[in-house]
């Protein structure tokens, strides 16, 4: 109820009509870490805020089994490495009902949404994705990131029939200007499918980027993976690989996470071959944490991430952690420990 009256009162504050937001509620999550560094040739400790957001979302029945949805979720920059960016995470409005829900706006594709739950050290320096979602290190989002939120994007999830349910996702290309009509748009397609029985999901998704490595070489990648309860312990293994036109590189990513009561333990190690000559990498984490209430906790978290050459391109330089940073110049090597807390609403 506190949350809807506060949802109430920001909405009004936006212009958002009291109609609107009368089934209006206001969320986010905050997390902030101390993270000491070494990248090879210098250490340092930095306070992160990472992937600090907030958000407002609600629905409206129009009757007939049909509803109206809509979200604004924004970045929140309290620390010195990030910024405040109202409506920069996904913000849409759709239609939902027996058939699905379609959404329009910014979005998240398919393919990163479709195995988030694989991810035990989203929003840390062990992160999966300093490996995943990139060929040869580069960022996961931008143009030859494969992990990432567009622009302009139709968003299509389907009901939920015995276990199995899809997603799809088109981007547009954001950067034809308003007053322009061109044939050569660069556009995103995204489409995953995901299985769920008994303490098994399985996961697989596809997506090509018109012209992510330059003009005619799009980019097309695939992963598959699950995940597997066995008591307190959740297993996960998953593979990808990405396509440059030119040449493809695989990536392969295991985990295990236990819990005992309000304590949890984590395990992680992810490589990327080989694209060209000794130019994959290797990844691992350790992590640990205690939920001090259903909405708040702490964790500890170690990396390692080792390029096989110094001239390998992966970096802890993933998205959700705004202090991600590259190895030094003539080093293989990026290591962290970070300590943290969350905290939902």
């Amino acid at each position: 109820m506190k949350k809807t009256v506060l949802a109430f009162a920001v909405a009004a504050a936006m212009g958002v009509p009291a109609v609107a937001a009368a089934d209006t509620t206001l969320y986010g999550r905050f997390n902030v870490s101390l993270d000491h560094v070494d990248d090879g040739a210098n250490k340092e400790t930095l306070m992160t805020n990472n992937s600090t957001r907030w958000g407002i979302r609600g629905s409206e029945d129009l009757g007939g089994g049909l509803k109206g949805v809509f979200q604004i979720e924004s970045a929140v920059g309290f620390a010195g490495n990030s910024s405040t960016d109202v409506g920069g995470r996904n913000t849409y409005v759709g239609l939902g009902g027996d058939f699905g829900e379609v959404r329009l706006g910014r979005h998240d594709t398919a393919y990163k949404l479709s195995t988030l739950r694989m991810n035990f050290f989203a929003d840390t320096n062990g992160d999966m994705y300093n490996v995943f979602g990139t060929v040869g290190g580069g960022a996961t989002t931008g143009e030859t990131g494969f992990y990432d939120r567009q622009d302009n994007t139709i968003f299509y999830q389907s009901p939920n029939i015995n276990g199995f349910s899809a997603m799809a996702t088109y981007s547009m290309d954001s950067s034809v200007a308003s007053n322009e009509i061109s044939s050569d748009g660069k556009k995103v397609l995204s489409l995953a499918g995901t299985y769920a029985q008994g303490p098994m999901v399985l996961m697989a998704a596809y997506q090509k980027k018109d012209e992510a490595f330059g003009a005619g070489e799009d980019g097309v990648a695939w992963k598959i993976g699950g995940t597997y309860v066995i008591d307190d312990v959740t297993l996960t293994a998953g593979y990808e690989n990405i396509d440059n036109d030119t040449n493809s590189r695989g990536a392969f990513h295991l985990g295990a996470r236990y819990s005992l009561g309000q304590t949890y333990l984590m395990a992680s190690y992810t490589q990327a071959n080989d694209l060209v000559s000794d130019d994959g990498a290797k990844m691992y984490a350790l992590g640990a944490g205690y939920n001090l209430s259903r909405r708040t906790g702490v964790y500890a978290v170690y990396a390692q991430l080792k390029n096989d050459s110094v001239d390998g391109l992966y970096n802890m330089n993933k998205t959700g952690s705004g202090n991600g940073f590259n190895i030094a110049s003539g080093e293989d090597t990026a290591k962290s420990f970070q300590v943290g807390v969350w905290h939902n609403f």
